[in-house]
């Protein structure tokens, strides 16, 4: 299991912010989608690769099948299929605690990531965990971490067993965009 980690980094171009954008972000404390005017960027670790997601997204073709959004979690697909190898990957449901609140354990994927360890993690409507339905691992997880709202940050952790860089980056276009 070779997990690999990254940094996501949304940067919203405030000069172009839609009115519903700002109302969101602002009046009523949610998280905004990217569009056209914003830029997403994925800093892979292991070997300082920096790509703009919405540059590299543009051409690419479909290498992913979305299932239905997650009736709780607006953004995220209950699962997804990759086209060329038939895999399925699943959604790790949120535990809901005494007090109301969801809550989902992201120690085990990202135990020998020290990022992990040293940041405040933040509640986000982002954060996911996807698994392998035969074994129950996690290949797949996203954790927002402390950052400001116009330019939040989120780690990554990822199975390259499963997920080639192209993958990653059709995954988070696709949940971090209008869709």
């Amino acid at each position: 299991m070779p997990i690999k980690y990254a940094e996501i980094t949304t940067i919203f171009n405030l000069e172009k912010e839609t009115m519903m954008n700002y109302f969101n972000r602002l009046l009523l404390g949610n998280e905004n989608q990217t569009n056209e005017n914003d830029t997403l960027i994925i800093s892979f670790e292991e070997d300082e690769v920096i790509c703009d997601v919405t540059k590299e997204c543009t051409n690419s073709k479909i290498i992913m099948k979305m299932g239905p959004k997650c009736y709780d979690r607006r953004y995220l697909p209950g699962y997804f299929e990759m086209t060329d190898t038939n895999k399925t990957f699943f959604s790790k449901s949120p535990k809901t605690n005494s007090d109301g609140t969801k809550t989902i354990s992201f120690n085990p994927i990202f135990n020998n990531y020290k990022k992990h360890r040293t940041t405040k993690k933040e509640p986000s409507v982002y954060n996911c965990i996807y698994y392998v339905l035969k074994d129950k691992t996690d290949v797949l997880a996203i954790v927002k971490i402390k950052s400001s709202d116009t330019k939040p940050r989120f780690l990554l952790a990822y199975d390259d067993e499963y997920f080639e860089k192209d993958n990653i980056i059709y995954f988070i276009n696709y949940i971090f965009s209008i869709q």
